[in-house]
């Protein structure tokens, strides 16, 4: 029997080495296990390596051309455009991922402008027991938005047109800056809601940058599959490691957390990173 590290194992890189291992030598037995392949896809994901992934769901398309999941999983990872309709079960959670939204010298003057203010920081007005994180107060952040959102704006069309989205009415777009020091984490949430500013969230977005080499362990966003009916997780998950100058898109109504985060005790030494969320209407996906 397979055994799978759990959700925020990020680290344990041998439990990961062992079931994967299991899984290629069942594979190299059967090369045409669907299941064994599923399963491999779903592993590989759950690591945060994505070309693994993309090759374990290519090769179950091969046997099981039909495989609507194993289809909409290939997209996701492979930067195509979604299909057209999900299939009912087994749907990963779509994102959109640009490694180089911000080049370094971008990512540099950022962090260099973002740790000369790190006073006007403070605690996230969330329960600590949802969010451990520190956040730019609105007046700096308006500072940031000045130029990151134009920036956002400009690569939307092919992020919309990746996620078939691109009748999206895009109006105002949220922003914030937050950092997550030591033990800092975010529960599994969603970002729309039926009040508030959260009404008419569509799709959402975080941008990272921080110090090199890095200096913190942990802080990876993990997008959860689509909830089975009743509300529960779906038990499978994509693991995005926040890589330094990349910008990661999804929908706001996916379920998603951020795993705790390990570093030192200088500000400098956490996760930052720049969230939004673009506003609008948009017919169903």
């Amino acid at each position: 029997m397979l055994t799978i590290p759990p959700p925020h194992a990020a680290a344990d890189e041998e439990l990961f080495d062992k079931a994967a291992a299991a899984l290629r030598r069942m594979l190299a037995a059967e090369p045409r296990n669907a299941a064994a392949l599923a399963r491999l896809g779903d592993l590989e994901r759950r690591r945060g390596d994505f070309p693994a992934a993309l090759t374990a769901y290519r090769r179950l398309l091969a046997v099981a051309p039909d495989d609507a999941a194993a289809a909409w999983a290939a997209a996701v990872l492979g930067g195509d455009r979604l299909p057209e309709a999900p299939p009912p079960v087994g749907r990963i959670a779509p994102f959109v991922r640009l490694t180089d939204f911000l080049p370094p010298a971008s990512r540099e003057r950022l962090l260099r402008d973002v740790l000369a203010v790190s006073e006007r920081f403070a605690p996230s007005i969330l329960n600590r027991e949802i969010r451990d994180a520190l956040v730019l107060d609105e007046p700096t952040t308006r500072d940031v938005r000045s130029w990151f959102v134009p920036k956002l704006r400009a690569v939307l069309p092919e992020v919309l047109w990746r996620l078939r989205m691109e009748d999206l009415h895009v109006g105002r777009i949220e922003t914030t800056v937050a950092a997550y020091l030591d033990g800092g984490f975010l529960a599994p949430h969603r970002d729309d809601g039926v009040r508030g500013n959260a009404r008419h969230r569509i799709v959402s977005c975080a941008c990272y940058f921080h110090r090199a080499p890095r200096r913190f362990v942990g802080g990876d966003l993990l997008l959860h599959d689509a909830v089975r009916a009743g509300g529960s997780p779906a038990g499978a998950f994509s693991r995005v490691e926040p890589l330094c100058g990349s910008i990661v898109f999804f929908p706001s109504d996916c379920l998603h957390e951020i795993t705790p985060v390990t570093c030192g005790a200088e500000f400098g030494d956490g996760r930052i990173s720049i969230s939004g969320w673009i506003h609008g209407s948009c017919c169903s996906r």
